[in-house]
């Protein structure tokens, strides 16, 4: 356990220009998305089921458009 943990951590280092904010803010908001569906799931009520796939279909969205973005400033710079 202690070795996946020091990975997982490790995974984050970039080794060259220290911690990516990019990994860093994924992270966040996916602990967050998982709180948040762990809170959902306890309570049981699957009424709003529209409303999480909304949020979790715009989650996806949001990450795959940071790396666009990422992309696009890189050949900017090139």
């Amino acid at each position: 356990m202690n070795n996946f943990l020091n990975k997982l951590i490790s995974s984050l280092d970039t080794h060259t220009k220290g911690y990516s904010a990019r990994k860093l803010t994924s992270l966040s908001v996916m602990l967050c998305v998982i709180a948040a569906h762990i809170k959902w799931l306890s309570i049981g009520d699957f009424s709003l089921m529209a409303e999480i796939l909304v949020i979790d279909y715009s989650f996806v969205a949001a990450l795959l458009g940071m790396t666009t973005y990422q992309k696009i400033k890189q050949n900017e710079r090139n």
